[in-house]
């Protein structure tokens, strides 16, 4: 608990603080205290031995009486020794005195010595341990001096000072308790502001940039509070833009079509957008059977071990569940350095761009090879015909009607690519208007019927409605719609087979089928014949007269229509187109 509160370690630090110099204080304040009761009784002890001296000195009867009485008075003990050599005690006491002691003594000089058992191993003198000792000349005779010895116990100079260090001791505990308070009352003054600011900085790492310190003062501590009040509302309005910002970076990415990814050395992802998650889960699955984004494909991983070897940009085109993807990876480094930290990648989706490319080459080759045919015939037999080759009008009538025949077909082909232009584009108009479709297919019917008896096949027509069914749309297109299925059909139907036209209602829907037995489409062919130019068997439907571009048009008519077009195919059995119109709003169910 104390090292977590700053209050506690200031209260702490400044009552030991205080503790520590009262102690040191009071041993200052008993030691010199000491040293001048000391002193003081030393320089009494001495003026009254000089005077007990000076009464010994005058030799009288009673001087040594009147000298005893003085020192009794003063609770002294007084020896009256004679010189050393002469009298053993005055001997002791000279062997204990030093070399500048004694010439003190021969000076005349009194001599206290420093120790208070001075004379303690004497046997007479036991008893007198802690007393003031001093030496005093009484009288000199030639190089030696007869000597008088005053002792002095210092027993009440020690009650003096336990009274003092009694009194010490109390003033220093009411001073360390006077200090205490005020030292928690100071550590808490000092303390408030920087447990708000703590309060704030938790605030600020939990996100909540709105707590403010409540300044109160101008000095270090008030300054600080008002940088960290400042410092709160700076990372607030940093934090707030970098947010916009990055909400804004995360939207854009999410908006793009193509997939942007970035990953660290090592190949695990870093970031990534939806586009760029659905590739990495598609071509993750298609190697290791299982869909993952958090690591980057081994296709690519190939491309960022490149990038890391170069540090240039690369590029490389990766083709996974039947799709084509155009990748740039570049280097990313760390900021003011040259050391690489990662790889960013484009990912572009190129398959429906190759698709058109590829559509543009087909066109263009369709195109020219549908032309190149008719051009070279009408330029041989116009040439024959001009250079006169030909004498029989019979064979000169024949190559003017392949003539005539070839340009209707190119006519067919190039208005067939108006149409086909026009549909795709939105510019065809439609003169859309309630109408019956019975009537209308009952009218095709009856009109391929001629024809099917010439090619010796049968036409059927089943219709499986008896009440009107009315569409919303153009009947010269619908009518041309239905005529580009039954014509499919007659020409790929060999003698005798049967084409069938069948008219049904389902719910909302009217259902019109053109059902043939010739000799099918491919399963892998299906996809593909909606597409301009697209011939199943093209050397079999030139024969035929057809152009590629029939069952384009009719798909974008009826999607026109708001309606959808499907086909059911079995080789050697025959194929089925099946028209879907909606019908017109009253003659919806429920």
């Amino acid at each position: 608990m104390i090292r977590n509160s700053i209050v506690s370690k200031l209260w702490l630090t400044i009552a030991g603080l205080v503790v520590v110099v009262l102690g040191l204080l009071s041993m200052y304040l008993e030691q010199m205290i000491d040293t001048y009761l000391y002193q003081v009784q030393a320089q009494a002890f001495q003026n009254r031995a000089d005077y007990i001296a000076a009464t010994l000195r005058t030799g009288s009867p009673e001087a040594s009486v009147v000298a005893e009485n003085l020192a009794r008075q003063a609770g002294a003990s007084l020896y009256v020794l004679g010189t050393p050599g002469q009298d053993p005690t005055a001997e002791a006491v000279w062997s204990r005195l030093t070399v500048d002691e004694r010439s003190k003594l021969l000076a005349g000089d009194d001599v206290i010595p420093p120790s208070r058992s001075f004379m303690q191993d004497v046997p007479q003198f036991r008893g007198h341990s802690n007393n003031l000792w001093i030496v005093v000349p009484l009288a000199r005779q030639g190089d030696a001096v007869r000597l008088m010895l005053l002792t002095q116990p210092l027993a009440p100079s020690q009650e003096a000072m336990t009274q003092i260090q009694h009194s010490i001791f109390y003033a220093g505990g009411l001073a360390i308790i006077m200090t205490t308070g005020f030292a928690f009352v100071l550590s808490k003054n000092l303390s408030r502001p920087l447990v708000q600011m703590n309060e704030v900085a938790e605030r600020m790492a939990r996100g909540d940039f709105h707590g403010k310190v409540r300044v109160v003062t101008g000095d270090e501590v008030g300054r600080l509070g008002i940088t960290l009040n400042k410092l709160a509302h700076d990372l607030e309005e940093n934090i707030k833009a970098l947010s916009k910002e990055k909400e804004q970076l995360a939207n854009i990415l999410a908006s793009l079509a193509d997939g942007v990814v970035s990953a660290d050395l090592t190949g695990k992802v870093l970031l990534a957008n939806p586009p760029a998650r659905r590739w990495l889960r598609a071509l993750s699955m298609a190697e290791e059977g299982q869909p993952s984004e958090n690591r980057l494909p081994s296709q690519l991983f190939e491309v960022e071990q490149k990038v890391i070897e170069t540090k240039e940009a690369q590029q490389r085109e990766v083709v996974g569940q039947g799709r084509t993807m155009a990748i740039t990876m570049a280097p990313l480094y760390e900021p003011g350095s040259q050391a690489l930290r990662g790889v960013v990648a484009v990912l572009r989706d190129i398959t429906e761009q190759l698709n058109i490319e590829r559509m543009r080459r087909d066109f263009v080759a369709n195109v020219s090879h549908e032309l190149r045919t008719p051009l070279s015939m009408l330029q041989g037999y116009s040439e024959a015909l001009v250079d006169d080759f030909i004498d029989d009008p019979e064979q000169r009538r024949e190559l003017a009607e392949i003539i005539l025949e070839e340009t209707l077909r190119m006519r067919r082909l190039v208005n067939d690519l108006l149409d086909l232009a026009q549909l795709e584009s939105g510019r065809f108009v439609m003169k859309r208007q309630p109408v019956d479709v019975r009537p209308l297919i009952q009218k095709i019917w009856r009109k391929f019927s001629a024809l099917a008896q010439e090619r010796k096949l049968t036409f059927h027509l089943e219709m499986q409605v008896d009440d009107p069914v009315i569409v919303d749309a153009d009947v010269d297109r619908l009518e041309q719609v239905l005529t580009n299925l039954i014509d499919n059909a007659f020409r790929h139907t060999q003698p005798p087979g049967s084409v069938t036209i069948r008219f049904s209602v389902s719910q909302d829907t009217a259902r019109i089928a053109v059902e043939d037995q010739g000799a099918g489409i491919p399963p892998e062919d299906i996809p593909y014949i909606w597409e301009r130019f697209y011939k199943v068997d093209k050397a079999r439907t030139r024969n035929r007269g057809g152009t590629g571009l029939g069952l384009a048009i009719a798909r974008n008519i009826v999607l026109q229509h708001d309606g959808d077009i499907t086909v059911e195919s079995r080789l050697g059995k025959g194929t089925t187109f099946t028209v879907l119109l909606p019908l017109c709003q009253g003659q919806r169910q429920g």
